[in-house]
């Protein structure tokens, strides 16, 4: 059922909507309150605004004297004109890769030739380029057939690594060193990892002034294989984990993602920040790389918590959030006396009403449009009209205020991010796979591919170029980093030793039956398996060819190629 609506093409009907809420643990409700917005019983919430409408004109933030900072990235090096490898190599945990997951997947992987850091780029290279095609089986880009139009794949990667070597590769993949924990913890194994890209963030990439925290999706569609498992209706893709990511509100580039775990969270591992509340931990946690820059954090309705926005500015960060009622207003917030305020004025309209928490002056900004009032809780800002003059039909065309203003100019920056990393092509999706944790790493693959792309656009100067175009580009700079000795000899699947010289018809005995080319006990009397040819199930073989399975149409052709070499 999940899977069917997690192919549906649009948005889910509500009846789907409704269905999903039966078979989903984890459900984010667009209309569910924020914990610190639900009201306690007999609970008594004080006036905490000023007794008047109206600004002072004078901004919380601008009384620092703050500059309007720039994006900047850290390459580590002195080039003026660095290359897309190097903002990949910057962005992308370097030092963890070298130091965790290689030495991690050496551990596990057998034969005596281990993974080196240039090979691991070059099979996240590979990734990259088979998700520039929709269509083909994994397999089907190492197929020794000649390239055919109407089929297959329209490339081969066998120049690249050998199909054994990528596999093998793959199934040992590991992303950390640390044993299991004793205690219940799903997401031990990723932990790590997301700590590693957030903290690389934190040291190479400095965002703008201003910046836009909100949702992100990674799709998955079985919940019982997927610690954190969330349903999220107002999403395009609605079903997988879910993450709280903050980006760069100029430049675009996402720099801190935390992981919801929801009801899979283990108890022992609680924040201490949530001792604040959940969403104020959340805020607090997300935002630590601000601390004390006198930044600008643009929230949407789902974090609208004005103790909040309260913490953050005692840390030195100032934000605004939407003002939305779901179910109750936010705590604090007299919405009905707000929109009785606004209930004879004009569309266009704008006005304020101060306030103090904790000691911290924050205002509610307002402004009338056709058929609602727009809130937001903001601890800067002030009404001073500014952008471009918006239409409403009907009225004369106006200004928004600064906080409005701020707020359209920045709050889509994590949808367009999502939308760069799932469409045309996603690589999550083209990374099919069962194991969870390869899907995170995937993630963060995707996630950094979309960080480069913006990140050569503004630091460079480059036009931006479309997502598949950039993916390619990526992908043929990693295929030929200068750090893989490609004079190693290919790991090409071993040829299989002909047991015999001998072609004899042959059966499996009874409780038998293949593991590869070996022949081990088995519970059943006859199992059989599908033929070489796909003609029907059967338990005969050929005696060359221990483990290839042959019907008596199968083993005369396969008697003819043998007599004909």
């Amino acid at each position: 059922m999940i899977a069917r609506m997690a192919t549906t093409v649009g948005p889910l009907s509500e009846s789907d909507i409704a269905e999903a809420r039966t078979l989903v643990n984890d459900v984010d409700d667009d209309n569910r309150p924020a914990p610190e917005n639900i009201p306690a019983r007999n609970e008594s919430v004080p006036n905490i605004f000023n007794a008047a409408w109206g600004h002072s004109g004078s901004c919380n933030r601008k009384k620092t004297g703050p500059r309007d900072y720039k994006p900047r990235l850290e390459f580590g090096n002195n080039e003026s004109m660095p290359t897309v490898l190097k903002i990949f190599e910057s962005f992308f945990f370097q030092s963890f890769i070298k130091n965790v997951i290689i030495p991690a997947t050496n551990q596990t992987m057998p034969g005596d030739r281990p993974l080196t850091y240039g090979e691991f780029l070059v099979f996240i290279g590979l990734w990259l380029l088979m998700a520039t095609i929709v269509g083909p089986e994994r397999r089907d880009y190492w197929s020794t057939k000649p390239i055919d139009m109407f089929e297959g794949a329209p490339f081969r990667l066998s120049h690249y690594m050998s199909r054994a070597r990528f596999e093998l590769i793959l199934r040992h993949l590991s992303f950390t060193d640390k044993q299991a924990p004793p205690l219940l913890d799903r997401f031990w194994q990723v932990r790590p990892m997301i700590s590693a890209w957030n903290d690389n963030m934190s040291r190479v990439f400095s965002p703008g002034w201003i910046c836009c925290l909100d949702e992100s999706m990674s799709t998955w569609i079985n919940q019982y294989t997927c610690p954190g498992f969330m349903f999220v209706p107002r999403k395009p893709w609605p079903f997988g984990n879910e993450y709280h990511t903050i980006c760069c509100g100029i430049s675009g580039i996402l720099f801190a993602m935390e992981l919801v775990e929801g009801k899979d969270q283990p108890r022992q591992l609680r924040n201490e920040e949530d001792n604040f509340g959940k969403t104020v931990g959340l805020l607090l946690r997300l935002t630590r790389s601000l601390w004390g820059s006198a930044r600008v954090l643009v929230l949407d309705s789902g974090f609208c918590v004005l103790k909040g926005l309260i913490e953050l500015a005692k840390k030195g960060v100032y934000g605004s959030a939407l003002i939305k009622k779901r179910k109750y207003w936010p705590k604090y917030i007299r919405g009905d006396e707000i929109k009785d305020h606004f209930k004879d004025m004009p569309v266009g309209s704008v006005d304020s009403i101060g306030g103090n928490l904790d000691g911290i002056d924050f205002d509610v900004f307002c402004m009338k449009e056709p058929d609602y009032v727009m809130m937001l809780m903001s601890t800067y800002g002030t009404n001073i009209r500014m952008g471009e003059h918006k239409n409403r039909d009907g009225v004369e065309a106006f200004q928004y205020p600064e906080v409005v203003h701020n707020h359209y100019q920045y709050r889509h920056q994590i949808d367009d991010h999502n939308n760069k990393r799932h469409q045309p092509i996603s690589l999550e999706v083209t990374w099919a796979t069962k194991t969870w944790e390869n899907r995170v790493f995937a993630y963060l693959l995707a996630t950094t591919e979309v960080n480069c792309n913006l990140a050569s656009s503004f630091f460079i100067g480059e036009p931006p170029l479309p997502s598949l175009s950039f993916r390619k580009e990526l992908a043929r700079e990693l295929l030929l980093n200068p750090y893989f000795n490609r004079n190693v000899a290919t790991d090409e699947r071993p040829k299989r030793k002909r047991t015999c010289c001998e072609h004899t018809f042959t059966t499996l005995r009874a409780y038998t039956k293949w593991q590869g080319s070996d022949i081990i006990p088995s519970s059943s009397i006859y199992p059989q398996r599908m033929c070489k040819g796909k003609h029907r199930k059967v338990r005969t073989y050929c005696s060359c060819s221990p483990g290839v399975v042959m019907c008596e149409e199968c083993y005369a052709q396969h008697k003819l190629e043998i007599d004909g070499q």
